[in-house]
Parts: structure tokens; C-alpha cells; sequence
């Protein structure tokens, strides 16, 4: 295996490193600085990539060393953003500290999530007005095995389109995640196939009961689901916006084979507190969940892997300890802080402070500030 490398370049003279430093707090060894990888200089780029166990200190152009390296059938490099979170900010303070440890953070080994395999062979419900709606399943039927549910009464201009079937009902209910939903429907009629002349429907019958895989939702009213936009498989778009319709479709699109499910959380049934000799003792995660993935189950707490959206919350409030976050588990959560308390100190006398973010909004701002304003900066 070959020896781990960092890859540096300052960005066009944008930021000061110091490899010197990094390797001093790190051990891993550091190229020269360059100021150009992505551009002039990308031929080095390749040499490194080619040569094995290349850490690309640049988390921008990302893209265009991934491809670099599918190019030389090259092994993966690895990135770290140090430009944005550390070599962008108008902070006077030394800034070697803080890429020393996210330099250290990046290279440590997190257990991989556990995840469950979810199969969807493409069964969709539509739901929403006629025209949107029938619009819809023309665009998908010919990737998706399509039912449009339309509102009893409804005109159902398809023609003789037998590409989807088209139901008359109102939906009553709905459960379960992607791969596996199900649904209630009261008022029910379908088509009677054959004949002349307009379709003729069955007699309405209140709970009738089906399943899909995903339920594309234009109808524009009150979602099915409580924190419907962590409900996998569960696209919800405003039918009065183009563009929204348009995305939702074409991720439904995409939504057939298996798929990876993460397990966020871990239950440990003994030490649940929820109940015992049919007396409950503690809600607080039933109260809390946003997701309605967490249900009584006798004595204790039973949790819905395929409806957990893995926010946590459940994790936080528990008395006993029976639910603990697991994605990625709390042992590598603490080693990480470990780690980048440990390799900051090694550089610096000054206590170092944590800042917590997520992935989407939370990086973005980080990257914005480092951009056009101060930058990332020490408190």
C-alpha cells in the first residue's frame, strides 16, 4: 500500500501553509505547496494520484481530481478542505493548528454505517388533480408501474392509454417507507377493463387496501407523513410549480432496484424505561420523534429502521440509554473530538473551540463566508 501523501496547493497565493507543521502534528508527509493543481500545474496532480495514497488538501475542485484519477484508472484519492474552514479567514491567529487537525480528522477510519437493503420494483402511486396528475404517469409509466388516484367524480381523460391504470377514490391512509408503503383507500373504483364506449367503474367501496413502493404526491394539500421530507420514497411537489413537478418526477425515475437504508440508531430493549407491569414510565422519545418512526411495543420502545430519518433527537432525551445514536456510533464521535483537540494542542497553547454543523446548509455557509466575507474564524 502506498505511503499516505498530502497534496497541497495554496490557490493561486490565496492562503499561507505550512507543511513543515503539518507533518510535525500529523506524521503524514506533505508535498511542496503548489498554487495551481486544478490548472497548469494538473500534470503534477497526476502524478500523484498515479502514484497511490495522494490526500488532495482541496475540496473544490473535487470533481475534476476524481476524474483525473478515473482517467489514469488511478486509486481514489482522498480530500480535505482546509482552504475554506482554515486558509480563507482575515483571522491574525496562526491557522496551522486548526489545518493540523482537520488534516488528522480526515485520515481517521469511521466504521462504516449499517444499512439495510430496501427493493423497489417501481410500483408508484400518483396523487393530485387530473390533469397534473395524468401528466405525471405519461412521463413515467414507460420506467415505472404506474396507478394514478384521482377523487371520486374525477374525469379521467387518458384515452385509451394502457400504459397506467387510473383508480377513483380518497385516500383514507398511509404508512410504511420507501419499498414498502401502504395505503387505504375509501370510496375505491377501478376500471372495469373491455366494452364500448366511456370506461365503466366498479361500485365504491370503502378500505380498500394496497401497497407501492413510491407515492408521488401533486396533490398540493396536507402531506401524508409528519416530517414528510425525510419520508424516503415519499415525494411531495406543488403542483402549481413547473419545475418542482419536473424534479419530483425524475427522481421518482431513479427510485427502482435496491437501495441502501442507513440504520441510525441502536436499541437496547432491556434498558428501555418505557413501561413496565403495563405502567408507562417514560414517552420521551415517543413525544419527540418528528418522523413517527417510534412506537409502544409492551414494555419498551419499538423503532422503525425504514421511517427513521436519523436526526437523533430520541438518542438525546433518553434517560436510560436504551436508544444511542449509531451512524456513526458515539465511540467514533468521541475519538474524532479526540483527535482534533489532541493535534490542535500539539501546535498551540490556546484551548480549541468545536463547531458542529451539518453537511448541506452549515457547509455552505462556511464556504460562502470564506469566499466573499472573513472568513471562518477562531472564537
Amino acid at each position: 500500500m502506498a505511503e499516505r501523501k498530502l497534496i497541497l496547493c495554496n490557490c493561486l497565493e490565496s492562503q499561507t501553509i505550512d507543511p513543515g507543521k503539518l507533518e510535525e502534528a500529523t506524521g503524514i508527509a506533505c508535498s511542496r505547496v503548489h498554487h495551481a493543481l486544478c490548472m497548469e500545474q494538473s500534470l503534477l496532480a497526476a502524478k500523484a494520484i498515479k502514484a497511490g495514497g495522494a490526500i488532495i488538501a482541496c475540496q473544490q475542485e473535487r470533481h475534476f481530481f476524481e476524474e483525473l484519477a478515473d482517467e489514469l484508472d488511478a486509486e481514489m484519492p482522498d480530500f480535505v478542505d482546509l482552504r475554506d474552514r482554515a486558509g480563507w479567514s482575515q483571522d491574525e491567529r496562526p491557522v496551522a493548528p486548526k489545518m493540523a487537525a482537520l488534516v488528522a480528522d480526515a485520515m481517521l477510519e469511521i466504521p462504516p454505517t449499517k444499512v439495510r437493503d430496501v427493493e423497489s420494483a417501481g410500483l408508484c402511486l400518483i396523487l393530485g388533480d387530473t390533469a397534473v396528475a395524468l401528466g405525471a404517469a405519461r412521463q413515467l409509466c414507460d420506467v415505472l408501474n404506474v396507478t394514478v388516484l384521482l377523487e371520486p367524480g374525477a374525469e379521467a381523460d387518458n384515452g385509451d392509454d394502457r400504459r397506467f391504470d387510473v383508480v377513483h377514490g380518497r385516500l383514507a391512509g398511509a404508512s410504511g417507507a420507501f419499498g414498502d408503503f401502504q395505503v387505504r383507500i375509501d370510496a375505491f373504483q377501478e376500471r372495469i377493463r373491455g366494452g364500448r364506449g366511456e370506461p365503466v367503474l366498479t361500485s365504491p367501496k370503502d378500505g380498500a387496501q394496497s401497497v407501492c413502493d413510491i407515492i408521488l404526491d401533486l396533490s398540493g394539500g396536507t402531506p401524508l407523513f409528519s416530517a414528510h421530507e425525510k419520508r424516503e420514497g415519499y415525494l411531495r411537489a406543488d403542483p402549481k410549480r413547473a419545475e418542482a413537478r419536473l424534479e419530483a418526477i425524475v427522481e421518482a425515475s431513479q427510485l427502482v432496484g435496491t437501495f441502501e437504508k442507513p440504520l441510525y440508531v441502536r436499541l437496547d430493549q432491556p434498558l428501555c424505561a418505557h413501561s413496565r407491569a403495563q405502567k408507562t414510565g417514560c414517552t420521551r422519545c415517543l413525544d419527540l420523534c418528528p418522523a413517527g418512526a417510534i412506537s409502544p411495543a409492551g414494555d419498551h420502545v419499538d423503532v422503525d429502521a425504514m421511517v427513521c430519518a436519523g436526526c437523533g433527537a430520541c438518542s438525546a432525551v433518553c434517560p436510560s440509554g436504551a436508544i444511542s445514536y449509531d451512524a456513526p456510533p458515539v465511540e467514533a464521535v468521541f475519538k474524532r473530538l479526540e483527535v482534533l483537540a489532541g493535534t490542535w494542542r500539539s501546535l498551540s497553547k490556546d484551548a480549541p473551540r468545536l463547531l458542529v454543523h451539518d453537511a448541506g446548509f452549515g457547509a455552505e455557509a462556511i464556504r460562502l463566508s470564506a469566499r466573499y466575507g472573513r472568513g471562518f474564524q477562531q472564537m
